[in-house]
């Protein structure tokens, strides 16, 4: 029985999607923790420098998701490229989920809760 290896232009497809996903559950993490900030302006003070990272990490991920168009040029798909691209963009949706958390109860400010969480942002 032979078997009909995929090309890259039928995996590519799939591997967009599940990049896609990713990346936009990191932008609907940015964007629900924006309309946060919106609904409830006053509940916790605001940093400078963490909306300046909030506006940075939003255009990298916009810019991945337009950079990974040129990935269609790629002739052989390896489980390894594959692995490399999706780890990327599960440390950009960590950033994300770094930059606004599930809950504030625990922190002051926007500011106290970025210095309690630095290592772990930068170190991503």
């Amino acid at each position: 029985m032979a078997t009909e290896i995929a090309s890259a232009h039928d995996i590519f497809p799939h591997i967009r999607i599940v990049m896609g996903m990713v990346i936009g559950l990191g932008v609907a993490r940015l964007l629900s923790g924006v309309a946060r900030i919106v609904q409830h302006p006053g509940q916790y003070k605001l940093y400078p420098v963490h909306l300046a990272w909030v506006v940075s990490v939003l255009l990298m991920l916009v810019h991945f998701w337009w950079w990974e168009f040129g990935l269609y040029a790629i002739e052989t798909w390896t489980f390894g490229k594959y692995l490399f691209i999706i780890f990327y963009a599960i440390t950009l949706f960590l950033l994300c989920a770094l930059l606004f958390p599930d809950s504030m109860l625990d922190y002051t400010s926007y500011e106290d809760f970025f210095y309690s969480r630095r290592a772990w942002f930068f170190g991503l």
